[in-house]
């Protein structure tokens, strides 16, 4: 009876065109005397091969003309003399085959609504660069490296989140498709629907709405429409303690060489959001709220706009935060560049009193006379933004 064997080595080389790989395997010998020869099998998944080899009675072998930039799956057996016995498969080994990618994409989601200026954001265990294509169109970097410490136990530390900014609205109503990639590597995409007030960005709107029973029935929201966000925002919810707004304590961007967008001064925020703006030329950007710890913002995103500025296009600094988590009330956020402060803003954030709000039943709430006058807009409870977003207007 012939023994199973061990298949120890594997060596490969690409031949000089780059369009063919050759693969040599070596194994450990049998020593039983009616020791026949070896047979390799190998394939694209693991334990689950389509070609094989009779190499006779050698330990090594080189495999000829298999394709470049495809994973292949090894595995060697034994047979005897008369070829009536052979072995089960060996250790398999493998050549091309990388870990797979741990990171996640949380916004959008597939079959999300997604309206106003949003935020692509998620994470992914240390790679290079992260980068998100929209409807097979130019591959955007996403500022990455922002703190998200749920993730210190799957990527063994916490930089790991992405986030950029996109105007839904300039994509046009309908269904879109987006796809993330980490250093090249697709490995996230999802289908959603935007829903617009057919313009780009909408300048010049306002209202404040009341929201029967929600979250739980008997209680309520105020939202109000906020045009940075191009989106509605909690001011107000019968389920808190009321909230003041907070007294602004200006700070000048540097010599116009730097604007944080987002929170701006006396603004109102809720859910998750994005802090947002640009820098023309820095190496750190760095957020702090109420004087706690700086945090590291992601930076150098694509922002055409800042060109005549800064001379350069890649300025534009994120920050992915869950506005829940602060708590209601007044809060300061100061931004710094390579360490010096160049904004200061002061914002109200309005909670539902918790840091995310789960399993509320699906809630929509029809808005008269908005965006004009014989008009109305539909919004929808969203989990993932802890917010409302725009799913019709007619």
């Amino acid at each position: 009876m012939v023994l199973a064997i061990l298949l120890w080595g594997l060596l490969f080389w690409w031949s000089p065109s780059g369009f063919a790989r050759q693969v040599t395997l070596e194994w450990d010998p049998n020593t039983e005397r009616n020791l026949g020869g070896y047979r390799i099998y190998y394939g694209l998944a693991s334990r689950s091969y389509t070609a094989s080899v009779d190499v006779g009675n050698q330990t090594s072998y080189t495999l000829l003309d298999l394709q470049e930039g495809t994973p292949y799956y090894f595995a060697v057996t034994a047979y005897n003399i008369n070829q009536t016995f052979e072995s089960d498969f060996s250790n398999e080994v493998s050549v091309g085959v990388t870990a797979p990618l741990k990171a996640q994409l949380e916004s959008p989601s597939e079959g999300s609504f997604e309206s106003g200026v949003g935020l692509i954001r998620g994470w992914a265990c240390n790679v290079t660069t992260v980068e998100v294509e929209i409807d097979g169109g130019q591959r955007l970097k996403a500022a990455y490296g922002t703190p998200r410490p749920d993730t210190q136990a799957i990527c063994g530390n916490p930089n790991s989140g992405y986030g950029l900014i996109s105007n839904w609205s300039a994509l046009g109503d309908g269904f879109h498709t987006l796809r993330v990639l980490a250093d090249g590597v697709e490995f996230s995409r999802a289908r959603f629907y935007i829903t617009t007030f057919g313009q780009p960005f909408m300048q010049g709107l306002s209202g404040d709405y009341t929201l029967p029973d929600f979250p739980r029935v008997g209680e309520q929201v105020v939202i109000r429409w906020s045009e940075t966000q191009q989106n509605f925002v909690i001011v107000g919810a019968s389920v808190n303690s009321s909230t003041s707004q907070a007294a602004l304590t200006p700070v000048a961007a540097a010599s116009g060489r730097a604007v944080q967008e987002n929170p701006t001064a006396n603004s109102f925020e809720s859910g998750v959001g994005l802090i947002r703006g640009w820098v023309c030329q820095a190496s750190t950007v760095e957020i702090q709220i109420d004087g706690g710890e700086r945090l590291k913002a992601g930076y150098g995103t694509l922002r055409p706009d800042t060109a005549a500025s800064c001379g350069n296009t890649n300025t534009g600094y994120g920050l992915p935060f869950n506005w829940n988590s602060l708590g209601n009330g007044a809060h300061t956020l100061k931004a710094f560049a390579d360490g010096v402060e160049f904004a200061n803003a002061a914002f109200t954030v309005t909670t539902l009193g918790q840091a995310f709000l789960r399993n509320v039943p699906p809630y929509e709430q029809t808005l008269v006379n908005f965006p004009s006058t014989g008009r109305s807009t539909t919004v929808r409870w969203s989990e993932p933004h802890q917010n409302f977003v725009i799913v019709g207007v007619q």
